[in-house]
C-alpha cells in the first residue's frame, strides 16, 4: 500500500501541470509544462488538474496508511529487526527518486549556490541572481534570487564540490543533492536504532516512527532538503557518543551545524550529559569548554578547506523572511487583525508579528530550559526533542521539513502518547502542507461543481477503504521458509522411494 501511495504520488507529480512540483520549462527531465504561443506557461485543463489532485492526495493517504500500520504492528511486537524496516523504506522511495521535487524549489537555489562557490563567488554576500541568465539563476525563483545563503560552511562546501562534478549541469546537480538527502536519511536509519537501544527503547519502534515517516518520504526525499543531512549527523553524532567516543560525537553535531544552526544543539546536549559530569558543576563546565573548542576547530577547518569564510554567521536569518501558513504565529497574524476589526480593536498584523517573533523564541527558550531543569526525569531524547519542536513551532517560519528536528530525536523512547501526537502532526502536515493553502483554494475552486464532489467521494474512498494485510510467513515451517527447495527435495525423495 505503501508503494502504491507513492508511486500515484510521484506520478501526479510528473504531470506537467501538477501544483506538487516546480513547474516551469527545464525543471526536471520529465513533466515539466511547455510553454504557449504566447510564451506563458501552458495551463493543464479542468480535468488533467482533477487528475492530478486525486492522484497525489490518495497517494498521500495510502502512505500515511500504510506508515501508521506498520508502526503499530511494530510497537505491538517489540524486537523486530530494523533492517526489515529499511527494505521497506527503500521500496517507499524509488518512485519518488524518479519524480522531480516536491513541494519545495528549494533544492534549485542549493544548485546556485553551489555554482557561485564553484566560481569562488560567496554566497553570504550575494544572491542567485548575480549569477546573470543561466540555467541555475533561471531555476532558483522566487525570495532566494536575491538573498544569501543561511547555510553553513559544510553545505556550501558541498554544494560547490557537487556542481563542479557535475561539470556545471544544473538538473544533474539538482539529482546529486537529492541523493545527499538521500545519504542523511540512510544516516538516520544507521544510528537512530542503535541509539534508541542505548536509551532502552525498541530500535525497530524508533525506526518505523522516525524514518518510515511520511514527513521524510515527502519532504526530506522528495523535496531533497538539507535537513536530512543535518539530522543525520546529529543523530550520528549522539549515537557515537553515546558508545564512548566524545570527541568524533562532538565533530559530527559540529558538522551537522556546519550545515544548519540547529545542528549545534547536538554539541551541547552530548558536553552535558557526558558521564562523569552529571551532578558536578565544575566538570560540566569543562566538558562544556572542549566541547566547544572541538567545535571552533571544526568550523573553522571547513571554512578554510573550502574558502567559504564564516560568512554565514551573518546570514543565519535569512530564511526568517519567508512565510508559511502552517507557521502558528504566521496564522495567527491573518486571524488576529480580522478578529480586531470585529470587536473594533484596531490591531496591525505588522506590529503583532514584530511582537511575535520577539516573544515566540523567548518562549522557545523558555521550553528548552524547563526541559533541561526535568532531564534526569524525562531523559534526553524527550529533552532535546520537546526543545526542538519548540524552537520549530515558536520560530518565525515553520516547514514541514523542520518538523523532523524533534520527531527523529522523541522517536528514540517515545511512548503511545508521544507517538499519537507524532502521528497526528505528521499525518496533518502531510495531508496539508503539500500545497499552499491559497493555491490548493483557488485550483480546487476552478474545479467546477462536479470535479468537487468527485475529488470528495474519492479522497474518502482512500481514507475508509479496507485494506486486508498479507500475513508473515512462518519461518520455522519448512514449506514456508523455502518452498521452491522443500517441494524439490521432496519429489527427490518420492523418485527415490
Amino acid at each position: 500500500m505503501g508503494l502504491i501511495g507513492t508511486t500515484l504520488l510521484s506520478i501526479a507529480a510528473s504531470l506537467p501541470g501538477a501544483p506538487f512540483a516546480f513547474k516551469v520549462p527545464g525543471a526536471w527531465f520529465f513533466g515539466t509544462p511547455s510553454l504557449s504561443q504566447g510564451g506563458g506557461i501552458a495551463q493543464a485543463g479542468a480535468f488533467a488538474l482533477f487528475a492530478e489532485l486525486v492522484c497525489g492526495f490518495t497517494g498521500i493517504i495510502l502512505l500515511c496508511r500504510a506508515w501508521w500500520m506498520i508502526y503499530r504492528e511494530v510497537a505491538r511486537k517489540p524486537g523486530r529487526n530494523p533492517r526489515d524496516l529499511a527494505g521497506i523504506l527503500v521500496v517507499w522511495m524509488v518512485p519518488i527518486l524518479i519524480a522531480p521535487p516536491m513541494f519545495s524549489d528549494d533544492i534549485y537555489s542549493y544548485a546556485a549556490q553551489g555554482e557561485m562557490v564553484s566560481h569562488h563567488i560567496s554566497p553570504y554576500l550575494y544572491g542567485p541572481g548575480v549569477l546573470g541568465a543561466t540555467p541555475f539563476a533561471s531555476l532558483a525563483q522566487g525570495i532566494w534570487i536575491s538573498t544569501p545563503s543561511p547555510y553553513g560552511p559544510f553545505f556550501s562546501g558541498l554544494e560547490g564540490g557537487i556542481v563542479q562534478l557535475t561539470g556545471h549541469r544544473a538538473l544533474l546537480a539538482v539529482v546529486l543533492l537529492r541523493l545527499l538527502a538521500v545519504v542523511g536519511v540512510g544516516l538516520i536509519a544507521a544510528f537512530l536504532p542503535s541509539l534508541a537501544r542505548s536509551y532502552g527503547g525498541d530500535p525497530a519502534t524508533a525506526f518505523s516512527l522516525g524514518v518510515l515517516n511520511p514527513l521524510v518520504l515527502l519532504f526530506l526525499i522528495g523535496s531533497g532538503h538539507n535537513d536530512a543531512l543535518m539530522i543525520g549527523l546529529l543523530v550520528a553524532g549522539l549515537s557515537v557518543a553515546r558508545r564512548g567516543h566524545f570527541t568524533w560525537g562532538i565533530v559530527l553535531c559540529a558538522l551537522a551545524g556546519a550545515i544548519k544552526l540547529p545542528g549545534l544543539v547536538g554539541v551541547f546536549a552530548i558536553a552535558w550529559t557526558l558521564p562523569g559530569a552529571a551532578f558536578s558543576g565544575w566538570r560540566r563546565c569543562l566538558s562544556l569548554a572542549k566541547a566547544t573548542v572541538i567545535a571552533m576547530a571544526t568550523f573553522e577547518s571547513l571554512s578554510a578547506i573550502f574558502g567559504v569564510g564564516w560568512g554565514w554567521v551573518h546570514t543565519i536569518g535569512a530564511a526568517d523572511t519567508v512565510t508559511s501558513w502552517i507557521t502558528p504565529f504566521d496564522l495567527a497574524a491573518k486571524l488576529v487583525p480580522t478578529l480586531g476589526r470585529v470587536s473594533h480593536v484596531p490591531v496591525s498584523r505588522i506590529a503583532f508579528l514584530d511582537a511575535a517573533h520577539i516573544v515566540g523564541p523567548a518562549l522557545a527558550v523558555a521550553v528548552s530550559l524547563f526541559a533541561l531543569r526535568r532531564l534526569p526525569a524525562i531523559g534526553l531524547p524527550r529533552a532535546l526533542g520537546v526543545s526542538l519542536l519548540a524552537v520549530v513551532l515558536l520560530g518565525p517560519i515553520v516547514q514541514p521539513a523542520y518538523l523532523m528536528w524533534g520527531i527523529s530525536i522523541l522517536a528514540i523512547t517515545a511512548g503511545l502518547r508521544t507517538a499519537a501526537a507524532i502521528a497526528l502532526l505528521s499525518v496533518a502536515v502531510s495531508l496539508f502542507a503539500v500545497v499552499g493553502l491559497g493555491q490548493l483554494a483557488g485550483e480546487v475552486a476552478s474545479l467546477g461543481l462536479l470535479y468537487q464532489l468527485l475529488c470528495i467521494l474519492m479522497l474518502a474512498a482512500s481514507i475508509v477503504m479496507p485494506i486486508r494485510t498479507v500475513p508473515r510467513r512462518d519461518h520455522s515451517d519448512p514449506v514456508s521458509r523455502n518452498p521452491i527447495r522443500w517441494s524439490l527435495a521432496r519429489a527427490w525423495n518420492l523418485q527415490g522411494a
